[in-house]
């Protein structure tokens, strides 16, 4: 049986991407464990070996659960599934405290949000109409265009 050496290999520009997650609801903001999405392709030494290389973490413990494709929702006859992927909890010898979350008016996320439901709530039929203010607005375009040809005619 092989001697699995772990940290010994050299990864220079990985084609694999560890996404940070937060941890669920009952484990505090401070606390030495990470939770990552990764690829259902690694495994916990690819895991370890990846984070002590190239973030020159201490790892000491990995756990790895693999989650299935789940229906995310249906487009009218299509259905959409998310993607399967990989959890992995890593335990880390110091404390980790996540930033404070953004403040969304800094973004304009609310803003985006404002826009969107107002939109939605416009939508009628297949097409959105447009607003009153905007069917004033060419009406009066259009009759100042009437106007501006009846005087260079004349």
């Amino acid at each position: 049986m092989p001697i699995l050496k772990e940290g010994l290999k050299k990864l220079y520009f990985p084609s694999t991407v560890l996404k940070l997650v937060r941890n669920g609801p009952n484990v505090p903001a401070v606390s030495n464990t990470l939770t990552f999405r990764v690829p259902p392709s690694m495994n916990k030494f690819d895991i370890k070996s990846y984070l002590s290389n190239i973030y020159k973490l201490n790892i000491l413990d990995v756990r790895t659960a693999n989650m299935p494709a789940k229906l995310a929702g249906s487009g009218g006859n299509t259905i959409l599934k998310r993607q399967k992927f990989k959890k992995a909890i890593v335990t880390i010898d110091h404390e980790f405290k996540w930033p404070e979350a953004p403040d969304s008016a800094t973004f304009g996320i609310q803003d985006a949000v404002n826009e969107r439901s107002r939109i939605m709530n416009r939508l009628k039929g297949w097409r959105m109409r447009p607003s009153h203010g905007i069917q004033a607005a060419k009406k009066a375009a259009d009759a100042e265009a009437a106007a501006a040809k009846e005087t260079t005619k004349a």
